[in-house]
């Protein structure tokens, strides 16, 4: 299960945060819903809970876990929020007029590309998908890394999709086909091609 992290700080103030480095923490609202989406996940079977580099994703497992010390919990970076650069700590409408100009392959000054945010994500995916330690994970992540994922389940371009925002603390579930499917089209995005 994949869920995006609880609104932060940054969140209400339109501000983007795509270096690990800059701590950006929960504000008092996505402390308390994640806090009560804990209750809903508690009979969950989960034995493996990742979160990425950056504080609110790992502030928002904890949250999600409560009491639950059996469950191992690991960093992926691989699902890292997308580096963007020059508009680090920037309002998100700013960065959106630049990649309305940009190709999705062109790199933010500074940060990554588009593509090469998919590329971290399908690795993230793949590992993922080889991982036999773990039926069951819990995957705290970003609205980029769950939007390409539910763009490329319906088949369509993981970037340009009909999937546009992904709100804070939205589930997805995935079962082991779905991810291959989706792993797949994403492949497929990266080469190039189109999705199906």
């Amino acid at each position: 299960m994949f869920v995006r992290h609880a609104s932060s700080v940054y969140n209400d103030r339109h501000l983007l945060n795509g270096d690990p480095r800059v701590p950006v923490s929960l504000d008092a609202g996505g402390r308390v819903t994640a806090s009560s989406l804990a209750a809903l996940l508690a009979p969950c079977p989960f034995d493996l809970a990742l979160h990425t580099r950056f504080a609110r994703t790992r502030e928002t497992l904890t949250l999600l876990l409560g009491r639950r010390p059996d469950v191992p919990v690991a960093l992926e970076a691989a699902f890292d929020d997308i580096d963007v650069g020059i508009f680090e700590g920037r309002d998100v409408q700013v960065y959106r007029d630049w990649r309305a100009l940009h190709g999705p392959e062109q790199p933010v000054p500074g940060g990554e590309s588009r593509l090469d945010a998919l590329a971290r994500y399908a690795d993230g995916c793949a590992r993922l998908q080889a991982r036999r330690d773990a039926s069951c994970v819990l995957a705290v992540v970003h609205d980029i890394p769950i939007r390409f994922l539910r763009n490329a389940l319906l088949r369509a371009d993981p970037l340009a999709g009909p999937v546009r925002t992904v709100a804070n603390l939205e589930r997805l579930s995935v079962s082991e086909a779905q991810l291959g499917a989706a792993l797949a089209v994403m492949q497929r995005r990266l080469c190039g091609l189109p999705p199906v």
